[in-house]
């Protein structure tokens, strides 16, 4: 059962992915990222740092960790969209996704946990790189683990990720 708030997380996306004209299948996060009005670099990050989004002085910048696979990489710029589109406000703030407890959010004033913000800022990212409607016209019926494998790579987005989505979207059935 999906959570009653990722339908509009959903839409927001597709509707963002629209607006920019990015709404082809694989999308080209670094450019949305960029649409939205964040700065995107790669550096060399601590191994459990898949990367941050800072927000300083009204400017935004997307830290990826350029030691991470890129579909990865890929997830953590589009799960960093999320918390700009879903959770920035004016004040200076900082999103730390640490990619083994990717639970965890603070900004300058409090280092208080905010499960609910990670939350939304991956179904926001799952929103952003497998959109709904771009799955469904890419599958047919059932769906094999081939299927996945082919989706994946065309979406390029892990196996896992993939599964994910397809069991969310009720597209594919778990065991």
């Amino acid at each position: 059962m999906r959570k009653h708030f990722a339908k509009s997380i959903d839409s927001r996306a597709s509707e963002l992915l629209r607006k920019h004209k990015l709404f082809t299948v694989p999308i080209d996060v670094e450019a949305f990222a960029e649409k939205l009005g964040a700065r995107v670099v790669f550096d060399d990050l601590d191994d459990d740092v898949s990367g941050f989004l800072l927000r300083e002085n009204n400017v935004s910048t997307i830290a990826v960790n350029q030691s991470h696979h890129s579909n990865r990489q890929r997830f953590t710029i589009a799960h960093e969209c999320g918390h700009l589109v879903l959770h920035a406000g004016k004040e200076d703030q900082l999103w730390v996704d640490r990619a083994y407890s990717p639970v965890f959010f603070r900004n300058l004033h409090s280092g208080s946990g905010e499960k609910l913000h990670e939350v939304q800022a991956n179904q926001f990212a799952a929103g952003v790189l497998m959109p709904e409607e771009l799955l469904r016209e890419q599958v047919k019926g059932d769906v094999s683990d081939l299927d996945i494998l082919r989706l994946a790579l065309r979406f390029k987005v892990s196996e896992q990720a993939m599964t994910l989505r397809l069991v969310a979207l009720d597209m594919l059935e778990t065991a």
